[in-house]
């Protein structure tokens, strides 16, 4: 997955380069302190997510966020900017507007977002007997026991694998999945009724949530319903 951060206040644009490997040092970015040098770097690395400034030196953002769309698989467009009186303007370029100034938690949620519609909806998950691949929209929710994580999945199919929870937990990062207990992660999509110590879910499943997971897993479903 290859990042582009583009900002000409170098102050932002060294704040975000630290934001994105905060969130994954394995990701790969690249730092641009102006659209033109973005854009002139573009045939030669296709950037799958692009952090945009908007109020920059021509090009602006809008412009080159309307030059990269026209392109082959162009990328995802988050738009970082000191007002939000730009956003009926952008209104379909930006998966996400940031208003200035940035916080953290805002960022990886709207990186995390990004990550989601860029990252092939499937995951693959090693075991001792081969890869097992399964689509992200079948998994219901999925438990650990042992040395085993069970996928509970459409169609009342379940799923053993012999493999760790946290192996598990670092696959589904990307989508909306959200660990409400030590020993459970839940599918956001399928969360039919969440109270104060328990979740249901769409196939009758009723799980505890636990104490310490309790206010991540209200902030995850709340921001998921709000389509965030």
């Amino acid at each position: 997955m290859l990042i582009a951060i583009c900002d000409d206040a170098p102050e932002d644009l060294e704040l975000l380069v630290e934001y994105a490997r905060r969130y994954d040092p394995g990701l790969a970015v690249r730092a641009f302190p102006s659209a033109k040098a973005l854009l002139a770097a573009y045939p030669q690395e296709k950037y799958d997510i692009v952090f945009m400034d908007i109020e920059m030196e021509p090009p602006n953002g809008f412009e080159a966020a309307e030059r990269l769309r026209r392109e082959p698989d162009a990328p995802c467009i988050i738009f970082t900017t000191q007002t939000l009186n730009y956003a009926v303007r952008g209104y379909g370029l930006a998966l996400r507007y940031l208003p200035k100034p940035i916080e953290y938690d805002a960022f990886s949620e709207a990186l995390a977002l990004a990550l989601y519609e860029r990252t092939p909806q499937k995951i693959s998950v090693s075991s001792d007997s081969g890869t097992e691949v399964l689509n992200v929209a079948d998994i219901i929710w999925f438990e650990v026991y042992g040395h085993n994580v069970c996928f509970h999945l459409r169609e009342r199919r379940e799923l053993q694998v012999r493999c760790t929870f946290s192996s598990v937990l670092e696959l589904v990062r990307p989508y909306p999945f959200a660990q409400i207990h030590k020993s459970y992660c839940v599918n956001l999509g399928f969360v039919e009724r969440a109270e104060q110590s328990n979740v249901r879910l769409t196939d009758g499943t009723r799980l505890p949530v636990g104490r310490s997971c309790l206010s991540s897993f209200r902030e995850r479903l709340r921001n998921y319903l709000r389509g965030r």
